[in-house]
């Protein structure tokens, strides 16, 4: 069968929506350290939950770079290893301009000592960092020469570990935020974690490679609807009736279980199948605004 290489334009537009979410939910977020009760309210939990988590966000970056690295020029192991170190790196240097470099000048000004918010500002793991090791990871994982479907089941794997180690602690608050990028340790030293997260990477290379193989796409995304769409539905609708992030741990979203994953993943492919047959009917120079937003995300991440 012919390898497809063409841009899909709709994981474009998924990747698009992803920045607009993201840029809503930290606005949103970032005023509730100042007003006492904000995280109570309708609009918080509109910005921080639905928007910063259940339609697309983090997991949509994720499954987006999956199908990416399946459609990437350069996407032998050695590329992917050496883009991962770069990010990996580039993660860490964002922490210290960001805050950690400004918090380590006070510290020693003050003559207090290294305090943990200046530990926490250098060493903390978010996204960026995810990213860095999913690809080293994944790179790994291609030079081993496991197939797809391989690292999809290895990815499912590493989710249930995530979920059983969760809440890890070993008494030291400087290990805790390195390990914090593998694992869920304590609260608080940890965001995506490469153990509970990389299952949507796995997933979108997976699909990447079955995109590039499938000729009649029309029908390929018509069946992804209609199997998404119903798990979604069933997943947001069992979110209303047992509260948010109800199949994580502890109703921890950062803690994100074998199901919980299948639930967002739902969403992304409903919504990937949305834009597939939205695009067969809309003008795409119409929607320049969510492709350009597509082809800047890593430098829009870092701003």
């Amino acid at each position: 069968m012919v390898r497809q290489n063409e841009r899909q334009l709709n994981l474009d537009l998924l990747k698009g929506l992803a920045i607009i979410c993201m840029v809503i939910c930290h606005s949103v977020t970032s005023f509730a350290p100042t007003h006492p009760g904000y995280e109570n309210e309708f609009l918080y939990i509109l910005g921080d939950d639905i928007f910063g988590a259940y339609i697309v966000v983090a997991h949509g970056f994720m499954f987006a770079m999956g199908v990416g690295m399946a459609y990437s020029r350069k996407n032998t192991p050695a590329d992917q290893i050496r883009r991962g170190i770069i990010l990996l790196i580039l993660a860490y240097v964002l922490n210290i301009a960001r805050a950690g470099i400004f918090y380590l000048i006070y510290d020693i000004i003050s003559g207090s000592g290294i305090s943990n918010i200046t530990i926490q500002d250098f060493l903390f793991p978010d996204i960026f960092h995810f990213v860095g090791l999913a690809f080293i990871v994944t790179g790994i994982f291609k030079k081993l020469k496991l197939k797809e479907i391989h690292i999809l089941f290895i990815g499912m794997i590493l989710s249930v570990i995530g979920t059983m180690i969760a809440f890890a602690d070993t008494d030291n608050y400087v290990i805790n935020m390195i390990l914090g990028i593998f694992m869920p340790t304590q609260q608080g030293h940890f965001t995506f974690c490469f153990l509970s997260w990389y299952i949507f990477v796995a997933a979108g290379l997976l699909f990447g490679k079955i995109i590039q193989e499938t000729e009649d796409k029309d029908l390929l995304y018509k069946r992804i609807l209609i199997v998404s769409g119903v798990t979604a539905l069933f997943y947001i609708s069992g979110s209303s009736v047992f509260g948010m992030y109800f199949l994580t741990k502890a109703g921890e979203y950062y803690i994100c279980s074998l199901m919980e994953a299948a639930g967002l993943l739902a969403i992304d492919f409903a919504l990937l199948s949305v834009f597939y047959f939205l695009l067969k009917k809309a003008d795409a120079s119409k929607l320049k605004f969510f492709f350009e937003l597509s082809r800047n995300i890593t430098s829009i991440y870092c701003i």
